[in-house]
């Protein structure tokens, strides 16, 4: 594994890279807590915990990304990828690196390898005093860990529940990743693809996407009726 790089399992383009400045932030605190991740030696462990489409990955991926612009060595480790592709050993040499990034920790849960593998992680980074985020879907009291000593060591972080989110959140979210890309969103046209397609997160920045495509294709602006026309014939 690259020590130097991040590690992007998503498949993510450029234009899809998350980054903390398109993050909606409900919560003044946590935005406050991220900063100082990123700035500052201590926190060393911080772990964010919230249901599905809530922007885990994103906020990961963009801590981590942030790191990285600051010349820190980060690895990011989605487990779930990892779990069906390696075997748990491929964690031991994690300590290596400034920073390490774990999505979905759920993923691990009830393989004692793995779960062994993520403790002797833990420690390792500890040891050496460098900085460890974990996601996952559950707060450390109620994800399925069986290890006990793994179990512990998750509740002495930083802990902090990503909230469900809110329509008029997940629109200002569209209109910041299209902003990103380069796209205008009207705010009536967000508002017509919350009304009218998937209202989780995941599935409206793959339309995101699709729309990006579509108008750059054919030059056009984001309207409803281009909008409608590409979702049902594009």
């Amino acid at each position: 594994m690259k020590k130097q790089e991040i590690q992007l399992t998503l498949h993510l383009t450029p234009q899809e890279i998350f980054r903390i400045d398109n993050f909606i932030f409900e919560n003044d605190e946590l935005a406050s807590v991220v900063d100082v991740f990123c700035r500052e030696r201590k926190p060393d462990f911080l772990y964010l915990w919230g249901e599905s489409g809530v922007g885990k990955t994103h906020l990961n991926l963009a801590i981590a990304e942030q790191l990285q612009q600051r010349g820190r060595q980060v690895s990011y480790i989605n487990l779930q990828e990892l779990l069906d592709t390696a075997d748990p050993e491929v964690l031991a040499s994690l300590f290596q690196t400034d920073v390490v990034c774990l999505d979905d920790l759920q993923a691990i849960c009830g393989e004692p390898a793995w779960e062994e593998a993520v403790f002797h992680c833990f420690n390792q980074l500890r040891e050496h005093e460098h900085k460890l985020l974990i996601c996952a879907d559950q707060n450390p009291a109620q994800l399925a860990i069986q290890l006990p000593d793994l179990r512990s060591r998750l509740s002495t972080g930083l802990i902090y529940q990503l909230p469900s989110m809110t329509d008029v959140l997940k629109q200002q979210a569209l209109i910041s990743h299209a902003q990103s890309r380069g796209l205008i969103l009207p705010e009536e046209v967000a508002q017509y693809l919350l009304r009218h397609y998937s209202r989780d997160m995941p599935s409206l920045m793959l339309v995101l996407q699709r729309l990006d495509k579509a108008s750059l294709q054919a030059q056009r602006r984001l309207t409803i009726p281009f909008v409608r026309e590409v979702i049902h014939h594009g």
